[in-house]
C-alpha cells in the first residue's frame, strides 16, 4: 500500500486530470462460465485510468490513457502488449443476439457512468451491446444521496455487483462481486518478468488464425 500522505497527493493528482477511478477499488469477483465448465475467482484492481486484472499467474493491465492491453502470464513466462486499435480490429463483427439480464446493484460505491461502462467491458475496444445498456440502467443514478467512494461530484452511478445474463441457447453467465475494498494490486505481479518472452496476444492471434481458416485456398 501507498504510504498515507503518498496515497492522499495520488488522489489529488487523479482527481485533477477526471481520471476512471480517483480512489483506488478492488473487486474480488466470482464469474460462473458455463463454457468454461468452472467458476473463477478474479481481482480486479482499478486506480487512475488503468484496471488490471489478476486471475492467478496471469495479469491483464487495460490502460485507458495510453489505449493499450499488456497481457503477462508468469507462469509461462510470457507478456504482449496492444493497442487498442488492435484489438478492435481483431474483434469479430457477429451479430448481436437477445439477451435476458438480472442486474443487482451496490450503491454503496458510487462511480461515473464511465468508469462502469469499463467495469462491465463496455468500454472501447470492446463492442457496445444492447445487455450493457440494460445493466447501465440499472446502475444509473436513483434517488437519494450515494455513498461516495470517488473523489469528485459527479459519481453517480451505483456498481453492478451481481450480473446475470442468460443468452437464446440457454447458457447463463453470472457475475458475482463478493468483496470490495481499496487495495492496490501488488507491484510484483505488474512487472514484466526478466527474460520474458514477447509473444502475440491471444485476442489478435486467434483472430487471425480464424480469418486464415476462413481464406479461400491459394490456387
Amino acid at each position: 500500500m501507498k504510504s498515507g500522505f503518498a496515497l492522499g497527493a495520488w488522489l489529488v493528482a487523479a482527481a485533477s486530470l477526471g481520471a476512471l477511478f480517483p480512489a483506488p477499488l478492488h473487486l474480488v469477483r466470482r464469474v460462473d462460465d458455463p463454457i468454461a465448465g468452472s467458476p473463477a475467482t478474479i481481482d480486479e484492481y482499478c486506480a487512475g485510468d488503468s484496471i488490471v486484472t489478476i486471475n492467478g499467474p496471469r495479469v491483464a493491465i487495460t490502460d485507458y490513457a495510453a489505449q493499450q492491453l499488456t497481457e503477462i502470464d508468469h507462469a509461462a513466462g510470457t507478456y504482449s502488449i496492444t493497442s487498442f486499435a488492435e484489438i478492435a480490429k481483431a474483434r469479430p463483427a457477429t451479430p448481436e443476439g437477445r439477451a435476458k439480464v438480472r442486474v443487482e446493484v451496490d450503491r454503496s460505491v458510487a462511480l461515473s457512468r464511465e468508469a462502469v461502462e469499463a467495469l462491465i467491458g463496455a468500454s472501447y475496444p470492446n463492442r457496445h451491446l444492447e445487455q450493457h445498456d440494460q445493466i447501465l440502467n440499472a446502475a444509473a443514478p436513483a434517488s437519494g444521496r450515494i455513498v461516495a467512494q470517488s473523489v469528485g461530484g459527479d459519481a453517480a452511478y451505483g456498481l453492478p455487483s451481481n450480473t446475470s445474463v442468460t443468452y437464446e441457447n440457454g447458457l447463463t453467465m453470472r457475475n458475482v462481486i463478493v468483496r470490495v475494498d481499496h487495495d492496490l494490486a501488488p507491484p510484483r505481479m505488474m512487472l514484466i518478468d526478466p527474460g520474458a518472452k514477447r509473444v502475440e496476444s491471444r485476442l489478435t492471434r486467434t483472430s487471425r488464425e480464424l480469418k486464415q481458416l476462413d481464406a479461400p485456398p491459394k490456387p
